[in-house]
């Protein structure tokens, strides 16, 4: 059957529509590229990238540039295409356990200008959402934009998210149950927002930004008050299950470990998280007993610490390897992911907690496992959060979910 006239102009949208996704999404991977090396890269004709190139120049998303290269030539340069870097931009937010951090992120994931503020936990949604607005009034001053340049808002949030319906459904370690975190932006700020979970968005911005681009396995592994992990399978964040949740604080390290809130045992989480190890500083004399709970200096003198051999910081730090070693191997038996990023806590311990793992892990996993194990800290440390949360801004508003196989350029 022949299609109906309104049914061929859907269609002819659509694959304009996705001619634009593979050009932007060139254009993120691979930086300026001429028109040239966009037609061989897309599979597009050179007639079809001059059409999307001169949309998207019109939309601010894309502007062409002489590159230095060839600026010396004879005659008319040529051109390359880029994103546009100051015309339109993201917002982001990470709302973790007791602290907010916003940030202004350009089409090219880099931040314009950014804020952190701490809050009592536990703290009503509506106090802390209200503050985060503040907190967005605030860094779209200091970045010199205003609403009409911001493409959306991003916000990862710590807890189960239900992506498809943008609330956070639980959240322990802020003590919110079901809270409508888009809506009520999307009613303060009059822009789009899109919701997940911290620590998946903290992958995504590592697959698509970080250490991890043009893999397609990832696992990223975040310590604070508790544990997180985000996965990236296939190039794309893994949803699978319920929620995507990917509890991998709670899974059981030690037979006879403390009960863990969950009502397990030996749960990663009650042996490795800030308030632990914190907690085991104090006793071993390594820490003042005063110290403020919300003080995270205290890394930096566990570092100093084991780093100038003092036994008692060696002790801590080997059993924080081995209960997060023991975890990671069951991840890497599983999924074999391509690389392990261990943000957050240990992000701050990483001087001397990386290499300790990835040594572990060579030791314990398959033979055939062992050259393919890379555990790194995150290339954005303690802004990986906020860089997730526009990772997946730009990812909804701007780029759309990854192509894959990824297209390659020269």
């Amino acid at each position: 059957m022949q299609k109906k006239l309104s049914e061929v102009r859907l269609d002819a949208a659509a694959i304009r529509a996705h001619h634009r996704r593979v050009l932007l999404q060139l254009l993120r991977s691979h930086g300026p590229l001429s028109r040239r090396d966009l037609s061989r890269a897309s599979g597009l004709s050179p007639a079809a990238v001059m059409n999307v190139v001169v949309e998207l120049v019109e939309a601010g998303l894309a502007e062409e540039e002489i590159p230095v290269t060839r600026e010396a030539r004879v005659g008319r340069p040529s051109t390359d295409v880029a994103l546009a870097a100051g015309t339109h931009h993201v917002l982001a937010l990470q709302i973790g356990a007791g602290f907010l951090q916003a940030g202004v992120v350009d089409l090219t994931s880099q931040v314009v200008a950014s804020e952190q503020v701490r809050f009592p936990v536990p703290t009503a949604p509506d106090a802390v959402l209200a503050l985060a607005d503040e907190l967005l009034q605030r860094v779209m001053s200091s970045a010199g934009i205003t609403l009409d340049q911001v493409l959306g808002l991003g916000v990862g949030v710590a807890g189960i998210v239900d992506a498809g319906r943008r609330i956070n459904i639980s959240a322990p370690t802020l003590g919110w149950t079901d809270v409508p975190i888009a809506d009520h932006f999307e009613r303060t700020l009059g822009v789009d927002v899109v919701l997940d979970h911290n620590v998946r968005a903290m992958a995504a911005g590592e697959s698509r930004y970080g250490t991890g681009q043009g893999l397609e396995s990832l696992a990223f592994v975040y310590v604070r008050t508790g544990v997180g992990a985000g996965l990236i399978l296939g190039g794309a964040e893994y949803r699978g299950g319920t929620h995507g949740a990917v509890e991998i604080g709670h899974l059981r390290v030690e037979a006879d470990g403390p009960v863990c809130t969950c009502g397990g045992r030996g749960c990663l989480e009650t042996l490795v998280s800030d308030g632990v190890l914190r907690g085991r500083m104090i006793e071993a004399g390594l820490l003042a007993a005063d110290s403020a709970p919300d003080d995270r200096t205290w890394t930096e003198t566990f570092v100093a610490a084991v780093k100038a051999g003092d036994p008692q910081a060696a002790e801590l730090r080997d059993d924080l390897v081995r209960h997060l070693s023991t975890a990671l191997l069951n991840l890497v038996s599983l999924l074999n992911p391509q690389q392990i990023v261990l943000g957050g806590l240990l992000f701050d311990l990483a001087p001397v907690v990386v290499e300790p793992v990835r040594a572990a892990l060579v030791d314990q996993v398959m033979p055939v496992l062992r050259e393919g194990i890379r555990v790194d800290p995150p290339r954005f440390g303690a802004d990986a959060g906020m860089i997730g949360a526009a990772t997946i801004a730009l990812d909804s508003f701007v780029f759309g979910p990854p192509l894959l196989p990824a297209a390659q350029a020269d």
